[in-house]
């Protein structure tokens, strides 16, 4: 089983393994929302399959109502099948009554649906509103069980208790057979913490460490490397000044130095800029922007860079102008990114779209390439940290870090990213944005320091193509 932590998006509990075995006694269907819908989205941008199960209280739609106040474009992910909402009947019951292995067979079926279709494993939330007093021992002896098996699984389960239908002995139960237990006082939610996870807590301490400790380093070496780096390239730079002084071949080795001090710094940005996210210290300067013409101005300053490729880029969109709350900066980098990608796996005579749609509360950005595509079973791992769909060196290097990047990027900004590819027809990056707006003059200082910056950015971008 992967040992790796998973954040849990609950206030209080922070990151937690595999196996983690959590309730939540509720004393309105509102009160569990607040909790089921962040737990349930950070599952869904971790790579988790999701499976929501609904009781009595609550219906399919008012469960996509609630998402849809903190999500955007829930309907994609309901589609897609990452999210998939059923009544408890599906799960618990056969032949009008609970039945234990029926239950315990169709968790064992999702979780292995989940790491089949190349999710990180399977997140839960299960609703026991339908619980009858005369189910109540049975089910206990089954919590008590799945506690004990769900720990060598890829499986994170969120169990909802209705605290007004809950008597002591019950609640002494529930305690017992989960690692935490949220309930709620004073307007507060507080964390109950079962006594043997103790054991648990120690090692989770000691992850948390370690990644400190891990970040820690490589920010450090990313900043060591920078110091002698800027000495080389301002070196190549200050020789290439002096090119008439020097040969063909001098000149020759000189662009491949500044071209590969590029790709290092590209490499050693990215890392610090990866390390930040996972420390939770990077920052995005959002301000109101017209994402139509940001868009635009990077298509058209890439697209003379891409016909020396023999590569055709063209740019279109269904509305003139746009204006949404974000970070222009961020917003380039993202689509440079994602345009550096197409035109390295596009061949020449290719041709690559970037289209902006106008969703109304959502603004979609599609980068898309008519070049070799990505295989299925690795869509689903190319947002992943040092993921390459191609490990060997034979046909483009990387450090695998470049779509983990976009993806924190654009979750910075509360949106998603998605891609369909098919072999050898192209690949298709989607991108969905909130359509929110600050009350606030927009500063338009950014446009003429981008546009000054940007053939810098691009070569830095595109250095390892």
């Amino acid at each position: 089983m992967d040992d790796s932590l998973r954040t849990s998006g609950i206030e209080n509990i922070g990151k937690i393994y595999w196996g983690t075995h959590i309730a939540q006694l509720y004393d309105s269907v509102e009160d569990f929302f607040n909790i089921s819908v962040p737990y349930i989205m950070s599952g869904l941008k971790s790579n988790e399959l999701c499976l929501w199960i609904y009781s009595q209280n609550t219906s399919f739609d008012e469960i996509i109502k609630f998402l849809e106040v903190h999500m955007v474009d829930v309907d994609s992910y309901v589609k897609s099948g990452q999210l998939i909402l059923i009544p408890y009947t599906e799960i618990y019951i056969e032949d009008d009554s609970f039945n234990e292995v029926r239950a315990n067979r169709q968790w064992k079926h999702y979780v292995e649906r989940a790491l089949k279709e190349g999710y990180d494993g399977l997140r839960s939330v299960a609703d026991t509103y339908w619980l009858e007093k005369s189910y109540y021992r049975t089910f206990e002896r089954y919590e008590n069980n799945i506690q004990k098996i769900i720990p060598e699984m890829n499986f994170i389960v969120l169990c909802l208790y209705d605290a007004s239908k809950s008597d002591t002995l019950q609640i002494a139960e529930i305690i017992k057979n989960h690692s935490y237990v949220i309930i709620k006082s004073d307007d507060k939610y507080e964390i109950v913490k079962n006594v043997e996870l103790l054991i648990k807590d120690r090692q989770l301490l000691q992850a948390h460490e370690y990644d400190r400790l891990k970040n820690e380093f490589m920010a450090n070496v990313s900043h060591e490397l920078r110091t002698p780096l800027n000495v080389i390239l301002g070196t190549v730079q200050l020789l290439e000044l002096k090119k008439t002084d020097v040969d063909i071949k001098e000149h020759k080795y000189i662009k491949i130095l500044k071209q590969n001090c590029y790709r290092l710094v590209r490499l050693i940005n990215n890392v610090i800029d990866i390390t930040k996210i996972d420390a939770d210290f990077y920052e995005i300067k959002k301000q109101n922007c017209d994402i139509v013409n940001l868009v635009e101005e990077i298509t058209v300053s890439v697209a003379e860079y891409a016909l020396s490729k023999e590569i055709t880029v063209v740019f279109d969109a269904d509305t003139k102008q746009k204006v949404i709350n974000c970070d222009p900066d961020q917003i380039e980098r993202i689509v440079l990114n994602l345009l550096s990608n197409a035109i390295k796996f596009t061949p020449a005579g290719g041709k690559i779209s970037v289209l902006v749609h106008d969703k109304g509360e959502k603004i979609e950005l599609i980068v898309k390439d008519n070049g070799i595509g990505i295989p299925k079973d690795k869509q689903k791992s190319i947002f992943k940290r040092f993921e390459q769909v191609d490990k060997s060196l034979s046909r483009h290097e990387g450090s695998g870090i470049g779509l983990s990047l976009v993806k924190a990027l654009v979750e910075k900004h509360d949106g998603i990213i998605a891609v369909n590819s098919e072999e050898n027809k192209g690949s298709e990056f989607i991108i969905g944005l909130p359509c929110n707006i600050q009350n606030i003059e927009s500063e338009e200082s950014w446009i003429v320091q981008s546009l000054l910056k940007r053939p810098e950015k691009i070569k830095i971008e595109f250095s390892d193509i």
